[in-house]
């Protein structure tokens, strides 16, 4: 039973008056503990004042919120979510450059004069460019994380510096078994061997790979479902016959169900197969080869393959087909037998 006299003050079952008010968008229930209405109505009119008080407190108060305060707001948002990667880059940057620089600033008074002296200062010290760049948008994305959180209206936009784009490492076709056989040679770990032909198989990221699960392997269809991808959606993968032996005759570890699990049951490191990579491209002069550019390997060899790209797109799971550009690299001998022909069709080869 609701009173009429008195808006918000009602009965359930028994005899004593509840509240069910609504004070700026926020919803406020519970008892008065008092069954007289005259006392309910005054407890009612209290607390609309209390509501009242605290809200115009916090206004007046204006609690500052600075970079610090938003960078672990960042670290306790992301970090189950981001992979592990990612967010030992972000902590370095951190570390290193954001906070002896703009930890102390309020998030809304960071201006454009303290990133430059940032930008700067990264490049006095003979970063490249592409680590300036990667430090500024640590930055960036902790700015728009602050917006979203309402630390702050609006956050500053920060330009980053224009690289000339140069051509990056991949294995050429006509290497990769050449590279294998290296490879083995500067790890003696049997899972390193497996785990970098399923990178140039499948083309998966380094997590992705560390990952890897047996349950995900159907023998049947020939294929391998990424079950936890960065962009949060399965993919189907079509397996190899040359890698699906290589995998079938791997032992299976009884107690996980990792297809590549430490001695502890556990993942292996993100940078576990770095140290031989590096060695067996420097042992072939590819120049540096890190996990990521064996990705890039996978589409840079199906494109120049002749796979469709909207195909390709899909092996990579990129939602956006510019970011599978990003990735492809333009073979030599392949623009020279484009010249070739040509030259052939022109009568002037």
């Amino acid at each position: 039973m609701r009173n009429g006299k008195t808006p918000g003050l009602f009965k359930r079952d028994g005899s004593i008056w509840s509240y069910d008010i609504l004070v700026d968008g926020q919803r406020f229930r519970g008892s008065t503990r008092t069954t007289d209405l005259k006392t309910a109505a005054l407890f009612l009119s209290q607390l609309r004042l209390d509501i009242a008080r605290g809200s115009l407190a916090l206004k007046d108060t204006r609690r500052v919120v600075l970079v610090e305060h938003v960078f672990q707001e960042f670290l306790a948002a992301k970090s189950a979510s981001s992979s592990p990667l990612y967010m030992t880059s972000v902590k370095a940057h951190w570390r290193l450059w954001l906070q002896p620089r703009l930890g102390g600033t309020p998030i809304d008074k960071v201006d454009a004069s303290q990133v430059d002296h940032l930008r700067n200062a990264l490049l006095t010290s003979e970063h490249s460019k592409v680590y300036t760049n990667n430090v500024l948008v640590s930055l960036r994305t902790l700015l728009n994380f602050g917006v979203k959180r309402g630390r702050c209206k609006k956050a500053l936009k920060v330009e980053l510096l224009r690289v000339q784009r140069k051509p990056r490492t991949t294995v050429p076709a006509d290497m990769v078994k050449n590279f294998l056989q290296v490879f083995d040679s500067f790890t003696n770990n049997p899972h390193g061997r497996v785990m970098v032909r399923v990178m140039l198989a499948l083309g998966l990221r380094s997590s992705e790979v560390t990952g890897m699960r047996w349950e995900w392997l159907d023998l049947n269809q020939r294929t391998y479902t990424v079950g936890r991808a960065k962009g949060k959606e399965a993919r189907v993968l079509p397996c190899p016959a040359w890698l699906l032996d290589i995998l079938v005759a791997m032992p299976k570890n009884t107690l996980s169900g990792l297809m590549f699990p430490t001695r502890e049951g556990k993942p292996h490191s993100p940078g576990f197969l770095r140290k031989p990579l590096l060695a067996t491209a420097k042992s072939l002069e590819l120049g540096k080869l890190t996990p990521h550019r064996l990705r890039a390997t996978f589409a840079s060899l199906h494109a120049e393959a002749g796979t469709p790209l909207s195909e390709l797109q899909t092996l990579m799971g990129h939602k956006d087909y510019k970011t599978l550009w990003g990735y492809i690299e333009q073979s030599l001998n392949t623009r020279r037998a484009a010249q070739d022909a040509l030259s052939q069709k022109l009568g002037l080869a």
